[in-house]
């Protein structure tokens, strides 16, 4: 076996997906498999899945389902968007292949091209009131590309239910969760569009001459375009009053 590391819960799992000692023998067997040159692996940010740079590659190792994940959904999501994206102008890194191997557990993987950048949610702090107009300007046009409509490209999922069987709303008073349950039933969900449902500061890159670069697509879905705000406002903008005002 080329894995050997014990993971029947999500606990064992987050204790070793950022383990280059415990993923080196199958990641290297990975790129046997590919045939493509294997250099080493370098840890990334972390997030749910074990992702490491190796030279010009990212290879993503998607936690099994022992882990209690469910890997085939975001991997055939991530796979498929991640090539619509390229062929539609959109800057993300290039899928150079994907794939299975069984080993200890059935592991999904993909391999990308390595785009040298700085995590947008850094770069932001910094950059000047004519970097930050030429930044959102850029990810306008980025959204307006990747906001189109694309049923069968991924399955669609029903937002709603998904929603409101969140257990995180468990620890909200019955009141407020009631009321949230309400006013999302009102919803319009028609029209849906493909979004990235997750622009944090993590998943856009700033490369060279400060062009953002959309990574991670796991969790891209069909749904009204204003999905892509809470990430948005949120995560990537922390609620910036300058950000907000030059999105509109």
């Amino acid at each position: 076996m080329l894995f050997n590391e014990p993971i029947h819960n999500w606990n064992e799992w987050g204790a070793i997906f950022q383990s280059i000692e415990a993923f080196t023998p199958l990641a290297r067997e990975i790129f046997r498999r590919e045939r493509l040159a294997f250099s080493g692996l370098e840890n990334l940010t972390p997030g749910t899945n074990a992702v490491f740079r190796a030279g010009d590659y990212v290879v993503k190792i998607f936690a099994p389902r022992e882990s209690g994940l469910e890997p085939q959904v975001d991997y055939s999501n991530e796979s498929a968007v991640c090539g619509a994206l390229t062929r539609w102008g959109i800057s993300t890194p290039r899928l150079i292949a994907h794939g299975k191997i069984q080993d200890t557990y059935l592991f999904y993987y993909l391999i990308t091209e390595y785009c040298p950048g700085e995590e947008a949610g850094t770069w932001l702090k910094k950059a000047n009131p004519s970097q930050l107009e030429d930044f959102i300007w850029q990810l306008k046009g980025l959204l307006q590309t990747l906001h189109r409509p694309a049923e069968g490209l991924i399955p669609s999922v029903n937002l709603l239910g998904r929603a409101l069987d969140n257990p995180r709303l468990e620890r909200l008073p019955v009141s407020l969760r009631d009321e949230m349950a309400e006013r999302a039933a009102r919803l319009n969900l028609a029209d849906p569009v493909l979004v990235h449902g997750d622009l944090t500061g993590e998943n856009i890159l700033i490369g060279a001459d400060n062009r953002p670069i959309i990574i991670d697509c796991a969790d891209a879905c069909l749904a009204p375009w204003w999905y892509e705000l809470a990430p948005l406002v949120f995560e990537l903008f922390h609620c910036r009053g300058d950000l907000l005002r030059l999105i509109g």
